[in-house]
């Protein structure tokens, strides 16, 4: 028992003696409960006066430091913990969670504006409808002026006018105000990072300290200062981490500004995504592994801007905060000799740096190449099964990946002699010479004092020495950084073309590829406009579809000089023009049965392949363009037309629901009231109700497959058709949409089209769908076109003809199979 008081008593007597010997504060006659108090009072005061001891002043700010890191952690660990504490005693009241988690909901609605569905909770059928507003097509508008052509880029060079001027130019994607969540983060980075820098000084005058006390054998200064340490390894790990946060996040928010930009321009109503094939203008690369630019480039890209930024700003803030300590110690001399070596070695290492930007741009280019060779065999695979080209698509991988390893050597080659130059000046030729600088205060005051002070001269040696391995380690950051600028420029560059091919193919005036001429107006524009290439007219809200003196011409560099299909087309559908809905009820419901007064009109396009039909109906979607200042094209609203492909398109991993209501989502569907049961019914129209008969019955719609190959050829021609009866358009275009369904079914779908009165075109090489249509337009290769009316007694005459014509050849079918059994006999005796 007296050996336990003893120990307490000692221990008491060491606690009161600790911060007398740490930072010069004498506790004795205070009270405990004040003990808290008198410290902070005390190291406020020591911080605040220049003139008390050196060693309590930075022991003093050792603790302050440790308390302000200490005490945000535990702000911030009490404050989430109160927030989940809120939110949980919410959830169990109200019976929901109140925090949203965002889904891959969206809906864009006709002014541009996105519908979120945001659950309360996880896997919750309940969901919060969220109203974002439109993007502003203004901004994009104005922003393709910004991504001008700057020239040819001068890849041997790091810091030129292009680099400069393209990443300035991105960085107001990246950072679009003043106030954005991203600038926040940046000063937020900044700070840290100068925190790092002056907690390293700390720690490079304690290292000096704890060595003196070493020396001098000074063993309560040694436990004091080892404390110390200790407790500027706290903010010091911490701000090492928000560092490395920080610049993870701020890559993640330029990917999402970025992604979110092109997004809006590639993905939008003006459909850039299909247009960017005419475009001749871009680097082929670009164009060609588009898929790789959006994602890898682009993540390439923001990883690289930010690690450059951390990688600069870094060592360019502890070059001059570790300068201005070091002036005091080696003088101005020693530090004018120590920059006046890094731009030499700046100089060597710039003259010496390989064109790293332009190889990996080559890289990114391979890789695309190969990434979408692979996708190619994925999305074709069964057709190279049939023909068995194994042997030849092996061969061309094999090509692709030989390509993609040797540039990925060839940028690891040519760092080679770079890194063996780089590690000798950086690495040995630094510290030899960090040596010889932190030598040369002690030398000097040695000589001209006669005296060797060895404490304080190893105090001052180890306190240079570390500075100068710190300055040291900033310059060859620094000097490595050239190289991850010569990177980023090839990164840079690939988006800076993606993002000028997308303005430029999202312009109202875009031209299409078309070469423009040489030449420059007062102003210094060029003088052909891409509105003096594309000069059709375009009337849209029109009550019908309507071609006046179109020329079909397929777009290219040539413009309106290039492959002309058809010349001066001019069509109507319905032949007359009213000012209601008479022509078609379609718009009404179709699970009513109604008795109509008659059919909608309707207009077959023949032709021959390669005659320009399927462009016909390009042009009415408005993907292709009018050249001819004279044509004129007439279309309904969009939520009244609907074209059907020759190939069915389905969403990839989707529900057998969202086939069906395509290009509906489902999350719009069941905003706007519609069920399954109509669905049904629709199935049932189109004779694909068997379909949910299957083993899920009803769930089937909700089942989630590759339903291009789930369904047969047959089968997903019908969806088709159950999509247009799900979105009852005025006016339906059919490209080649019943070749692979039986007679009877063809018969059974046009009857149903003609039921529901929708006027609609259908093309085809058939000429026995005329008996479907009112009206036949046929067009030669010549470019040449007739329009019939199937009503004359000119085409009634022209059909009997024709039936007459294969009736008389129906008569020499008993020829024909003499001669057919004579040739079999010949073949059994050889």
């Amino acid at each position: 028992m007296a050996e336990t008081t003893i120990t307490a008593q000692r221990l008491k007597e060491l606690l009161v003696r600790l911060p007398h010997e740490c930072i010069g504060i004498d506790l004795r006659g205070v009270a405990r409960g004040k003990y808290a108090k008198v410290i902070l009072k005390h190291l406020w005061w020591l911080v605040r006066n220049p003139d008390t001891s050196l060693n309590h002043r930075k022991r003093a700010q050792i603790i302050f430091i440790t308390l302000a890191f200490s005490a945000a952690s535990a702000a911030s660990g009490v404050g989430y913990a109160i927030y989940t504490l809120i939110s949980r005693l919410r959830a169990r009241t109200f019976g929901r969670t109140p925090v949203m988690r965002r889904t891959r909901s969206q809906v864009m609605l006709e002014n541009g504006a996105r519908v979120m569905y945001v659950p309360y909770e996880e896997n919750a059928t309940n969901k919060k409808r969220i109203l974002i507003s439109p993007k502003s097509d203004d901004m994009y508008e104005h922003d393709k002026f910004l991504f001008k052509y700057f020239g040819k880029n001068k890849i041997s060079q790091v810091f030129y006018s292009k680099f400069i001027s393209q990443l300035n130019i991105i960085s107001r994607i990246l950072v679009p105000k003043v106030t954005d969540q991203n600038s926040i983060l940046l000063i937020f980075q900044i700070f840290f990072l100068v925190m790092r820098t002056w907690l390293s000084l700390f720690v490079a005058r304690l290292d000096g300290q704890i060595v003196k006390d070493i020396i001098s054998g000074n063993s309560r200064k040694f436990l004091v200062d080892l404390l110390c340490w200790f407790l500027i390894a706290f903010p010091a790990s911490y701000t090492n981490s928000a560092i490395k946060y920080l610049q993870r996040k701020l890559s993640l928010n330029f990917r999402i500004n970025l992604t979110r930009y092109i997004h809006d321009m590639y993905l939008d109503k003006r459909l850039a995504f299909y247009k960017l094939t005419f475009d001749n203008q871009a680097s082929s690369s670009v164009i060609a592994n588009i898929d790789n630019s959006i994602t890898n480039d682009v993540t390439k890209f923001c990883d690289a801007i930010c690690s450059v930024f951390a990688n600069i700003a870094k060592p360019v803030i502890d070059l001059v905060f570790f300068s201005v300590y070091l002036r005091d110690n080696l003088g101005t001399v020693g530090i004018v000799g120590i920059f006046v070596n890094y731009f030499i070695t700046g100089y060597t290492l710039k003259r010496w740096t390989p064109p790293l930007g332009r190889l990996v741009s080559q890289r990114s280019t391979a890789e695309g190449d190969y990434y979408n060779y692979h996708l190619n065999l994925i999305n074709n695979n069964e057709e190279i099964a049939f023909y068995h080209g194994t042997k030849v698509e092996r061969t061309k991988v094999n090509a692709l990946y030989d390509h993609l390893m040797d540039q990925m050597l060839l940028v690891d080659r040519v760092k080679v002699n770079y890194n063996i130059l780089e590690d000798y000046v950086l690495k040995y030729t630094w510290s030899a010479l960090g040596y010889a600088f932190a030598s040369i205060p002690i030398v000097i005051a040695t000589f001209s004092s006669g005296v060797n002070n060895e404490d304080v001269n190893m105090r001052e040696f180890i306190v240079n020495k570390r500075l100068m391995l710190s300055l040291a380690d900033a310059g060859g950051r620094l000097m490595h950084s050239i190289k991850d600028i010569a990177q980023l420029t090839g990164y840079t560059n690939r988006i800076f073309i993606l993002l000028s091919v997308l303005h430029r193919v999202h312009s109202n005036v875009y031209n299409y590829g078309a070469t423009v001429e040489e030449g420059e107006d007062s102003s210094g524009h060029n003088s052909l406009t891409s509105s003096d290439i594309v000069r059709g007219t375009l009337q849209r809200n029109f009550n019908g579809i309507r071609l006046e003196n179109i020329d079909v011409v397929i777009p290219s560099k040539y413009g309106k000089d290039g492959t002309r299909l058809i010349n001066k087309l001019s069509f109507q559908v319905p032949p007359v023009i009213t000012l209601g809905n008479g022509n078609s009820d379609s718009n009404l419901n179709i699970n009513k049965k109604l008795a109509f007064q008659g059919p909608g009109s309707s207009m077959l396009i023949l032709g021959p392949n390669g005659s320009g039909k399927t462009s016909i109906q390009r042009i009415i979607a408005e993907i292709w363009p009018i050249y001819n200042k004279n044509g004129l094209l007439s279309i309904p609203p969009a939520s009244d037309l609907f074209c059907v492909p020759q190939k069915p398109y389905f969403i990839q991993g989707g529900t057998f629901r969202e086939q069906i209501i395509y290009p509906m989502s489902a999350d719009q569907y069941f905003d706007m009231g519609y069920r399954d049961k109509e669905l049904t019914h629709i199935l049932g129209e189109v004779k694909l109700d068997y379909l949910l008969k299957r083993d899920k019955g009803w769930r089937y719609l909700d089942a989630v497959a590759e339903w291009k190959d789930v369904l047969s050829g047959g089968e997903r021609q019908r969806i088709n058709f159950a999509r247009i009866m799900f979105h009852k358009p005025r006016f339906v275009v059919l490209d080649e949409a019943t070749n692979a369904i039986s007679a009877d079914m063809e018969d059974y779908l046009f009857g149903l089209l003609k039921r529901y009165r929708f006027n609609f075109i259908t093309i085809s090489q058939r000429p026995s769908l005329i008996k479907y249509h009112d009206l036949a337009l046929d067009i030669s290769t010549d470019g040449t076109w007739r329009l019939q009316n199937l009503g004359t007694d000119e085409v009634i005459t022209s059909i009997e003809k024709e039936i007459e014509m294969l009736e008389n050849k129906l008569k020499n079918v008993n020829v024909w199979e003499g001669e057919r059994a004579a040739l079999m006999r010949k073949l059994a005796h050889i």
